[in-house]
């Protein structure tokens, strides 16, 4: 494993600095789920455990905010149906013998926080496609989660043709992990800022809206037997020992979102991992950042046609 450590980008920004001031009217709708979810637990607690899955599949804040994100001159859009939704992918101009990069955003993201990076794997010949994963972005419907997400991935993989590089941040990491390991074809992974638990990550959603430890098992079964996925193959410790590739693994030490542990598990079971640590870019600031961007583009290297 090769380890490298980047303390100095991003200046003095701590996690507080990083975290925006929560708005009155979130604060409003999570009390409010939180009284609903509190009187149907103790009355209906299925309809409790349907409605608690429901949310966990919905991305908050929406897409709203983010459908209109200016598109890079240059690049195509297409939206491709899926799943009784769509994807939507965007498309920079390249030569047609160039080997494709995959670039997919996580939970509540957009394709297009990754133009950055793209922008950079554009210029070294690369035929970089972004990709808004369903009820994200451009994409249609309001729903999704990691397994819609991974098998999204398959499906423009099997489009698009050979994928030599797959670069996933958040959720998207995680969900590329899933899609290799489901038989997603690539050379190189790069995974920004990754979880490695679903359970984890259900778990604290739970917690916030003051799901009993009852209503929470039930919803984790539930959502388990609507995707035919048990949380445990969804793990970084199932799926990382069976990704073989070179994988690159970036992760921030004041990440809030997802604290810089989750690195740490994963290049403890990642076969061939390196790993670069940055410090004051927190979870989303990273993506942005020259120096994580001059590091993606540095370990997938020049395209090869």
């Amino acid at each position: 494993m090769h380890t490298d450590t980047n303390d100095s980008t991003a200046g003095a920004a701590g996690p507080a600095a990083q975290r925006p001031s929560k708005k009155p009217s979130g604060n409003l709708i999570l009390a409010l789920l939180r009284l609903a979810l509190g009187v149907t637990q103790r009355v209906a607690p299925g309809t409790a455990v349907r409605i608690a899955a429901l949310l966990f599949r919905t991305p908050l804040p929406t897409k709203r905010a983010t459908r209109g994100a200016k598109v890079p001159a240059g690049v195509r859009v297409e939206q491709v149906p899926f799943e009784g939704a769509s994807v939507t992918l965007y498309h920079y101009p390249a030569a047609s013998d160039a080997p494709r990069v995959l670039l997919t955003h996580g939970w509540a993201g957009y394709g297009l926080q990754l133009t950055n990076v793209g922008a950079a794997l554009s210029a070294a010949g690369w035929a970089v496609i972004l990709m808004d994963q369903p009820g994200h972005g451009r994409s249609a419907g309001w729903t999704g989660n990691l397994q819609q997400f991974s098998r999204a991935l398959r499906f423009v993989g099997a489009r698009l043709g050979p994928l030599h590089a797959l670069v996933g941040h958040s959720m998207g990491g995680a969900a590329i992990s899933h899609a290799v390991v489901e038989g997603l074809a690539a050379d190189k992974l790069v995974l920004i800022s990754a979880p490695v638990s679903l359970t984890d990550e259900t778990r604290s959603m739970g917690q916030a809206l003051r799901l009993s430890e009852r209503v929470l098992a039930e919803t984790i079964a539930h959502i388990e037997a609507r995707e035919r996925v048990p949380f445990d193959t969804i793990a970084a410790t199932y799926l990382a020992p069976r990704i073989a590739l070179p994988t690159l693994v970036v992760h921030d030490l004041e990440d809030t979102t997802v604290p810089h542990g989750a690195a740490q598990t994963l290049v403890k079971h990642l076969p061939n991992p390196r790993l670069h640590t940055t410090s004051g870019l927190g979870h989303r600031r990273l993506l942005k950042d020259p120096g994580v961007v001059g590091i993606v583009a540095d370990f997938l290297g020049p395209a090869r046609g």
